[in-house]
């Protein structure tokens, strides 16, 4: 028996439901099923009583419960004394690193963050998360990876980022095929914004305008000498007012990103979520 058994079955009890604990938890159905039910073969009786509208207590399964949950409820609460200096190594691209994290590096109850790994494609953090040298990170449209822990984040979509004096920029909004008539400014071709782009203009058939890769840093820059047209994610453009440089919404979003935390533990997964939605 393990504590995470007692602990699963306490928060079942709570919310009388298997699927709203799972919920809470941040795991399938059938983890919690499945270790709900390894509890009730090593106690040898029943705990639950599952119904159409939820699921009750047997009686064994009340009296246990009753004797139980003070005690989590204390050992949770001696464990969180013990966690405010727990480092929370993470996982993060440019962007994000620059312009999102620093708003929660340190408001974060209970955990200090620190970025440790820097991915211009976040899908090669999983690796880091697998073997253990990253705790969490956030990873852009790939909503869930075997054996780690997930959640929806956020979405994040793309403006054009165009020289003052451009032809497109007197524009309320802009067709990213108006774009693709000028030279691209994108980051390195291994990155998921480059490789979307070339995917649009392939899908255009009669667009081929240079393109210059960049590191993420230097985009705005030689946006900003009238040398091209970028694209740059809400996150940024929402907190920079950069000379030389306007931002324009493109016309049915072609660009977005879903953002998506990942960790190897549930509990740093719903700390870190609670922390980045408030």
């Amino acid at each position: 028996m393990n504590l995470q058994m007692l602990a699963y079955f306490v928060i079942v009890a709570k919310e009388k439901s298997i699927s709203k604990a799972a919920n809470t938890l941040f795991i399938s159905q059938p983890a919690v099923s499945k270790q709900i039910k390894k509890l009730e073969e090593m106690l040898g009786f029943s705990l639950l009583i599952r119904q159409s509208k939820g699921i009750t207590l047997t009686n064994k399964g009340q009296r246990l419960y009753d004797d139980i949950e003070p005690i989590m409820q204390q050992l949770q609460y001696q464990l969180k004394k013990h966690m405010h200096d727990q480092l929370v190594h993470m996982g993060s691209d440019p962007l994000l690193a620059a312009y999102y994290f620093p708003d929660y590096m340190d408001s974060i109850k209970d955990v200090k963050i620190t970025l440790t790994a820097i991915k211009d494609d976040t899908v090669e953090l999983i690796d880091l998360l697998e073997t253990g040298e990253i705790d969490a990170a956030i990873i852009q449209d790939h909503p869930y990876q075997k054996g780690l822990y997930s959640t929806f984040l956020f979405s994040d979509k793309f403006y054009a980022a165009l020289p003052v004096s451009h032809p497109l920029a007197r524009f309320d909004q802009v067709s990213i095929y108006d774009c693709f008539k000028f030279t691209q400014l994108l980051p390195p071709k291994t990155t998921p914004l480059y490789k979307r782009i070339k995917l649009l203009l392939e899908e255009s058939k009669n667009l081929y305008p240079e393109i210059m890769e960049l590191p993420y840093h230097a985009l705005i820059g030689f946006v900003g000498q009238g040398l091209g047209i970028s694209y740059l994610p809400s996150i940024m453009v929402e907190k920079i007012d950069y000379k030389g440089v306007v931002f324009i919404p493109l016309e049915s979003t072609p660009l977005k990103r879903e953002m998506y935390l990942y960790a190897h533990d549930a509990s740093i997964l719903k700390t870190l979520k609670s922390g980045f939605d408030n």
